[in-house]
């Protein structure tokens, strides 16, 4: 006997929605014969459907059995509200007979709303079923039932952007002979988990624009403050009562991120509104939440305060206000929120409005969204869109890897490339003769793939470790890990990228080797290209290696929030670039990047597969593109980059351990005893011949020695080893340990050598003159009252202040293009000046302080307080951004007045700058001169003062202008 839907599928029409009549518009045409067409041949495959909030995609999910004839189907929805909803569809039919697509006269569906999990006595009203609608606990534990697996030949997700969730994917791996249809607005995760399936139609946001299914949107950013629910509240009243004064018929919801908050919410609008609306959350029983809703459907309320009880299923087009006193912070429940809300499908509307507090720090997909000049109708639409483009042309990309050992298709069929996300880490080799089927080494101990794409060249494995706890010294107990390993091999520029957890050269070396016929390292100034084409960089993580110390610090590690600070010219000439790792701005977008003289490059950011290999491909391209010349615009400019090595220079008088070595000094085992020697920094190394090829040496610990040879590629040869490094958890032979942490050689002219990287150094180190105190003829030439500060109404009878001076100083200076005047509390300085040089933008502070001793160079009061606003000053000069920033508060206080340029020049001209940000600071102290023979201890503090300030980053200059 045939189903009902197969015996009223002949009902079924497909009328075209027009002015003047009901029916079917272009996205739910467009959906349901795509999922007709798309099971005509993939019987039990997954089909997703992408249509926008708003656009019809409940009627379409109605319609789906009827198209398919299915026997009885299983319908999964996100809520009790929605299953609840859902239901009365499927009972009376309303929507499908409303837009004529089936006629009043048709018999009703058998629907069976499963409000609690499985038990026996739901037995029967299932069997009876057509229709059976669950939410998802209550949709596991009938799928788990062996006798109805069978009998359910159609299943239905709708809002199906929850299906990764671990119960909704039980369901569908449960049903696994039945059609599945998966219905969603938004279809990717904020855990960026995959929706399994294949996208069959997608209609595009931007269409249902234009279709006028997704209406026009409104943001009305409401300022910072303290106050921020009050505010929102009164605007969304005042909004709200303007558009019914309009003759709209808006109503407004009000969002809350918990039910502690929905009902603070509700207490602050019954006291200072007039608005009506009652509270909704999922502590409520069906009932009252239907009450209340048809209270609102019956426009007896004003509008409704909820957390994320109206967010899916819910269609009630004249909500049309919002106030977000807690923004989503994902862009798929964004997304769903604001669908609610451009509906047009009801008369006596207008623009949906969307309230919420100005936060630029709310990053959604890269986004700002609840910035003051957002236009949301066009960041919506474009974010939608990209993200939906983006998840496939993931899963397109996906497709194309394959299994190439059969056995083990079945048996891996679970696991997705599309939810491994490695963290964007890379060695890079320089290769001849790439082998895509090479075999990886047996240390990879690979249980999953390898998984094979020959479009891009590129093989993704999955290796299992056993090792024991760091805690247990036996063989018995073991932790189970599983180690990602990704090989890319880039064509155009000979590069094999290799992704390993391990990090470990030993494994790094052995995969190289396996798919490739030969390889090298890449020298640092050619890695150091990946830091082209970025701007506004900020470095919190460099090393440098120091060419001149051979008993003392050899490698200096700096981290913090912007380390180049630390770095000045005299730096450069001391020391060479070891690794970075930097913020930066490419295209607008803030990436992090940073490489090593291993050949090493990464970031901190995570990426799928394709993304990853994106992103190595992008940093090939520029690291072997030589037109590609790197400038941060910061100070680590000043540390000069190595070179490859060429050959070795014959004047080689010194080999040493490289600063990691010492940093973390291994311990050495005796390859046939496994007996531990010692650490490997107890070695000596001693230097036998030098050619321009190789460099042999002899590393020795008492009566244990070892002979090396080290090419100019980086390479250790060692015949017979003895002597084992325990690096990590493994024991590597001392040859790979080196090729990991290579020697560091010297020659008698301050060249340094490490790996396949020669450093070139001038000794001549720049040092800061003593001569910083700069005379000014206070009483001579401006008749200066050195005693007076500045002027107000009490003093402006003692005569010309040092301010005064100062400004007719600065105002001589025809080279400064801007000159502020900020003496106050939470001062900068008294006078700040920008002068925009041909390489660099160089700012001034200025802090004045009179003179209270009767001498010269005689009292340390004086020279305390100016030293200690200028040292304290420093950290306005930390970085452009925050220099900006400080100015555009003192500003709006009422300071920082300026007196010469124009404020808005001002920040349009340095924001635009791509130019060195330079600072200096200016004690100006009459009290102080360089004529006069000074105390020892103001010298001391003077000194202190320019060593703390002359290496605090930004600012690299202190000057005293004295007497």
């Amino acid at each position: 006997m045939k189903s009902y839907f197969a015996r009223n599928y002949s009902k079924l029409k497909y009328p075209k929605s027009s002015d003047k009549n009901d029916g079917l518009r272009n996205a739910q045409l467009g959906a349901i014969h795509s999922i007709s067409s798309f099971f005509t041949v993939n019987k039990s495959k997954v089909a997703i459907i992408v249509m926008p909030t708003g656009s019809g995609k409940t009627a379409v999910l109605i319609m789906t059995p009827y198209v398919l004839e299915a026997k009885k189907i299983l319908v999964v929805t996100p809520s009790r509200l929605v299953r609840n909803q859902i239901t009365e569809e499927y009972s009376t039919l309303d929507t499908l007979i409303r837009i004529n697509v089936l006629p009043n006269s048709i018999k009703k569906p058998k629907v069976f709303e499963m409000k609690k999990l499985f038990t026996e006595d739901q037995e029967n009203s299932i069997n009876i079923a057509d229709v059976v609608v669950a939410t998802p606990q209550a949709g596991l534990s009938i799928s788990n039932v062996e006798s109805f697996k069978r009998k359910f030949d159609l299943v239905l997700i709708d809002e199906a952007h929850h299906v990764p969730a671990k119960t909704w994917t039980e369901i569908l791996e449960n049903m696994n002979e039945s059609k599945k249809v998966l219905f969603t607005a938004t279809p990717f995760r904020m855990d960026n988990k995959t929706i399994k399936g294949n996208f069959i139609y997608n209609y595009p946001l931007s269409q249902a624009y234009k279709d006028g299914i997704f209406g026009e949107i409104q943001y009305i950013p409401i300022a910072a403050d303290e106050n921020k629910d009050f505010l929102i509240a009164k605007k969304a009243e005042s909004i709200f009562l303007l558009d019914r004064e309009k003759g709209y018929e808006h109503f407004l919801m009000v969002r809350a991120s918990s039910k502690p908050r929905a009902k603070d919410l509700e207490d602050l609008y019954a006291t200072e509104t007039i608005l009506n609306l009652k509270r909704i959350d999922s502590s409520m029983s069906i009932k009252t939440m239907n009450q209340y809703i048809k209270e609102l459907r019956d426009k007896e309320l004003d509008g409704i305060i909820c957390v994320d009880m109206l967010g899916e299923g819910f269609d009630f087009p004249n909500l049309k206000i919002a106030a977000v006193h807690d923004p989503h912070k994902s862009l798929a429940n964004t997304l769903q929120f604001i669908g609610r809300f451009a509906r047009t499908n009801a008369s006596n509307i207008d623009v949906a409005k969307f309230i919420a507090m100005n936060d630029d720090e709310l990053i959604i997909e890269n986004t700002a969204l609840y910035k003051s000049d957002a236009i949301w109708q066009e960041i919506i639409i474009d974010l939608s869109e990209s993200k939906i483009e983006r998840e496939e042309s993931e899963k397109e990309y996906i497709s194309e890897y394959v299994i190439e050992k059969r056995n083990q298709v079945e048996r891996e069929m679970n696991l997705s490339l599309h939810t491994i996300k490695p963290n964007c880490h890379a060695k890079l080799y320089k290769v001849l003769g790439f082998n895509m089927h090479g075999t990886f080494p047996e240390i990879c101990n690979v249980e999953y793939g390898p998984y094979i794409n020959k479009e891009d060249n590129t093989i993704v494995a999955i290796g299992k470790g056993f090792e024991s706890p760091k805690w247990y010294t036996g063989e018995f107990v073991k932790d189970e890990e599983n180690f990602l390993y990704v090989i890319h091999f880039q064509e155009k520029t000979n590069i094999l990228y290799i992704y390993s957890q391990v990090k470990s050269e030993f494994i790094y070396e052995k995969i190289v080797e396996a798919f490739s016929q030969s390889y090298e390292k890449i020298a640092k100034h050619e890695i150091n290209r990946v830091l082209g084409n970025l701007n506004d960089f900020e470095i919190f993580n460099s090393g440098m290696m120091n060419r001149f110390n051979e008993s003392g610090e050899s490698y200096r590690i700096s981290a913090g929030t912007d380390v180049s600070q630390a770095i000045d010219p005299s730096t450069g000439k001391l020391y060479s670039a070891g690794h970075v790792f930097c913020k930066a701005f490419s295209d607008e977008q803030q990436i992090t990047i940073g490489y090593s003289s291993g050949s090493k490059i990464w970031s901190s950011a995570y990426a799928s597969l394709k993304d990853y290999i994106k992103w190595c491909d992008l940093n090939g391209t520029k690291i072997f593109n030589p037109e590609i010349v790197v400038k941060t615009n910061t100070n680590f400019d000043f540390l000069p980059i190595p070179k490859r090595l060429e050959g070795y220079p014959s004047n080689i008088y010194l080999a040493d351990f490289s600063g990691d070595t010492y940093t973390n000094p291994s311990l050495v085992y005796d390859r046939d005893s496994d007996s531990m020697i010692g650490l490997i920094t107890d070695f000596n190394i001693k230097i036998l011949e030098v050619s321009n090829d190789f460099i042999t040496l002899i590393v020795s610990m008492g009566e244990i020695g070892q002979t090396i040879t080290c090419d100019i590629n980086g390479k250790y040869y060692i015949e017979d080893e003895k002597i084992v490094v325990l690096e990590g958890r493994h024991k590597i032979s001392l040859s790979l340990y080196l090729a990991d942490y290579p020697l560091i050689f010297r020659t008698t002219d301050d060249v340094m050598i490490q790996g396949i990287e020669i450093s070139k150094g001038d000794p001549e180190a720049i040092v800061f003159s003593d001569e910083n105190i700069i005379s000014i003829p206070w009483k001579e030439k401006y008749g200066t009252n050195v005693t007076l500060e500045f002027k107000n109404k009490k003093t402006k009878k003692k005569g010309k202040s040092i301010q005064d001076t100062l400004f007719e100083v600065l105002m001589d200076n025809s080279n400064l293009d801007y000159i502020i005047y900020d003496h106050s509390t939470g001062e900068i300085a008294d006078f700040i000046t920008i002068e925009n040089k041909e390489s660099e933008v160089e700012v001034i502070l200025y802090h004045v302080k009179a003179m209270s001793a009767k001498n010269f160079n005689s009292s340390l009061s004086d020279i305390y307080e100016v030293t200690g606003q200028s040292v304290k000053s420093i950290i306005w000069l930390k970085t452009k951004s925050t220099f900006l920033q400080k100015i555009k508060v003192r500003r709006k206080s009422g300071h920082c007045e300026f007196k010469k340029g124009d404020y808005e020049v001002f920040l349009r001209d340095i924001k635009q700058q791509d130019k060195l940000f330079r600072g200096k600071i200016v004690a100006v102290q009459p009290s102080i001169s360089k004529s006069v023979a000074m105390p020892e201890k103001i010298q001391e503090v003077l000194a202190a003062t320019r060593y703390y300030i002359s290496n605090s980053g930004k600012v690299k200059s202190f000057e005293i202008w004295g007497s």
